[in-house]
Parts: structure tokens; C-alpha cells; sequence
């Protein structure tokens, strides 16, 4: 009669496989969601790094053609009267400086997009070794899993 009471204080393999794969399950969930919401993160830096790259093309546009314009008449009327392409050109150079550094950012911005999600890759590592291990030590999982 001491060995059926000794033996039902001990769990059974059934009741701790069942124990290890509600764990995986709730793991799982928690994994996606965390996930999802790594994935929004990225999403909100690659719409700032595109919103740069509209901005500077919005300004290297209007700045080119209003100022542009304007510059190149002062310098034909004041400092080269027969080379207006020569003006052109440095005009249209002195307005690619501002724009390539806007494009510079925009980029910059854009590289810090991580596509890898290293968080959630983490997690996923301890989470199987957590795993791994509540399997190979032969204990409920409850407590090697849900430590966080």
C-alpha cells in the first residue's frame, strides 16, 4: 500500500509530456506576439527612413528649380554673361550638396532596419534550451519555461 502512494506522488511521463507541450504552446503564442510586435518596430524606422527620402526629394526639387533659376541670372548677369551653362552647372552643384547629405540620412536610417528580428531570435534560442533542458532533466517544465 506504501509503494501505490509513493508511486502517485510522483508525476507520470504523460503528465509531465502534457505539462511540457502546454508550455510549447504558451510559448509559441508569447513568441508571435513578441514578433509582431518586433516586426511593427521596424516597420515605424523604415517609414521614417522613407519619409527622409521623400523630404529630400521634395527639397532638391523645389529648392533646385525656384533658387536655381534665380541663381543662374545673377551669376550670367554679374560674373560669366556669355556661359550661362557654366552657371548651370554651378548652380546645380551647389544644390546636390544638400541633397545628397538628406539622402545620406534618409539611407542611414534605413540600414538601422533590422529584417532578422535579433530579439526575437534570442528568445528562441534560451526558450529551446529551456526546453531541452526541462526535457532532459526530467522535470515539469513549468518552471524552466516560465521564468520570465
Amino acid at each position: 500500500m506504501s509503494e501505490n502512494h509513493k508511486a502517485d506522488a510522483q508525476p507520470g511521463v504523460a503528465s509531465l509530456v502534457e505539462g511540457i507541450l502546454g508550455d510549447a504552446q504558451k510559448l509559441v503564442r508569447q513568441e508571435i506576439a513578441f514578433a509582431q510586435r518586433e516586426v511593427a518596430q521596424e516597420w515605424d524606422k523604415a517609414k521614417m527612413g522613407g519619409a527622409l527620402l521623400a523630404s529630400a526629394l521634395a527639397v532638391c526639387s523645389v529648392v533646385g528649380v525656384l533658387l536655381g533659376f534665380m541663381l543662374v541670372k545673377l551669376l550670367q548677369q554679374y560674373l560669366l554673361p556669355d556661359h550661362e551653362w557654366a552657371c548651370f552647372g554651378i548652380v546645380g552643384g551647389l544644390v546636390a550638396i544638400p541633397g545628397g547629405a538628406l539622402i545620406y540620412c534618409g539611407l542611414n536610417q534605413i540600414n538601422h532596419v533590422h529584417l532578422s528580428l535579433p530579439q526575437t531570435t534570442e528568445t528562441l534560442r534560451e526558450d529551446a534550451q529551456a526546453v531541452g533542458d526541462a526535457v532532459s532533466g526530467g522535470r515539469s517544465s513549468q518552471h524552466a519555461l516560465l521564468k520570465r
